[in-house]
């Protein structure tokens, strides 16, 4: 039988050191500002971010950042701060008296439909001690290197400061080489790798990773950052059809729907990936998976793949799977005979087993251990 794999980037592909070690540059960027000891988020309390469903770091710097903050101003008040990000860390340092923040608590809540988890962070009221120009400046807009100072910096870190300037078009504001470059690893061996690419096993990956547009379209890729492109050259599967985040921008632009709409756990995101599967027609699937949601069709491009196939996916946290899973369920009610796998990879992370344990998805230490448990691909 023919089988889809659909593969997540960071944790499953790639080691994510990169992301990781920006995450921290960057909240240490502001620790520094503060003349603050570095912050030391630890990777459990990374970990407990992406078991509630916030995975990417665009997310995650604002709401750590604004989890010290928050806790710093408790006791060292907020009066007359000064909006812009930078400026407010100064002043921020200049209150602490000594005072070092511990074990931060990140405020529970709930990430709302097609709104990314800042976003939602803003609407539901999280961090009240931080002034509301400075709340909005920090959390709005995460996706918008324009706007957001946080992922603006970010981006320095993981791109490098002279591939961010000619990715956006925009000056350098902190000297720097790529995280992306020194520190991902690859988590695919050669043994896996050829397991992976047999006649039968059709590829694709799905990542919230940033990208550039689809790969047959004809445009510029100002503003498009190609980190998952970067990824699949590193663990050799450059060639496979990729729906990374700058597809789904890229469809945003031309139709004015949320790209956070499109992205999983979203099933449009899995079902445009399922298509670039078979048919290697990036731009075609995303379409054509986006009309579905808009008019719950399936359009002629589902039409050529094989009636029936195995759905496989590969992911590190559970967005990736639920849509998946919901791809399956869409193919099954419209006629295909789909059956449906998921495996989940820890890494040894605690919280990541017990999310996947509690979805009753088989999960594994590795990549290669979780292809292994594939008899057909042995």
């Amino acid at each position: 039988m023919k089988k889809v794999i659909l593969l997540d980037v960071d944790g499953v592909l790639v080691m994510p050191g990169g992301y990781r070690a920006a995450l921290h540059a960057t909240l240490n960027y502001f620790a520094s500002l503060m003349g603050a000891p570095h912050f030391d988020f630890h990777e459990e309390k990374i970990a407990e971010l992406e078991k509630r469903g916030i995975f990417s770091e665009w997310d995650m710097v604002p709401v750590l950042l604004g989890a010290a903050w928050n806790d710093i101003l408790a006791k060292a008040g907020n009066e007359n701060l000064p909006s812009d990000l930078k400026s407010a860390a100064i002043e921020i340092g200049r209150r602490m008296n000594g005072y070092v923040t511990k074990d931060l608590v990140i405020p529970e809540f709930e990430i709302l439909p097609n709104v990314y988890p800042t976003e939602s962070a803003l609407q539901h009221g999280c961090f009240p001690h931080l002034p509301e120009a400075l709340r909005r400046n920090l959390l709005h807009d995460s996706r918008n290197v324009h706007f957001s100072q946080t992922t603006r910096l970010f981006q320095h870190f993981s791109l490098g400061s002279r591939v961010f300037s000619e990715t956006y078009n925009l000056p350098v504001e902190v000297e720097t080489e790529s995280f992306l470059q020194t520190h991902d690893t690859s988590n695919l061996t050669d043994e896996t790798l050829a397991k992976l690419l047999q006649p039968h096993v059709h590829l694709a990956s799905i990542t919230a990773r940033p990208s550039a547009p689809p790969k047959d379209v004809t445009t510029s890729h100002i503003g498009y950052a190609p980190e998952a492109e970067a990824a699949l050259e590193l663990v050799g599967l450059a060639d496979i059809p990729l729906i990374g985040y700058g597809r789904l921008e890229y469809y945003e632009k031309q139709h004015g729907v949320a790209a956070a709409s499109l992205l999983k756990p979203s099933p449009v995101q899995s079902l445009a990936a399922v298509a670039a599967a078979f048919t290697g027609a990036e731009w075609s699937s995303i379409q054509a998976a986006a009309e579905w949601q808009a008019t719950g069709r399936l359009n002629s491009i589902f039409s050529s793949l094989p009636r029936e196939f195995e759905l496989i996916v590969v992911e590190d946290t559970m967005g990736g799977i639920r849509s998946a899973i919901k791809a399956g369920e869409i193919l099954r009610e419209m006629g295909w005979n789909v059956t449906t796998r998921a495996l989940g990879i820890t890494s040894g992370a605690i919280s990541k087993a017990e999310a996947f344990r509690k979805a009753n998805v088989p999960f594994f230490d590795s990549l290669a251990s979780a292809i292994d448990s594939l008899d057909a691909l042995k």
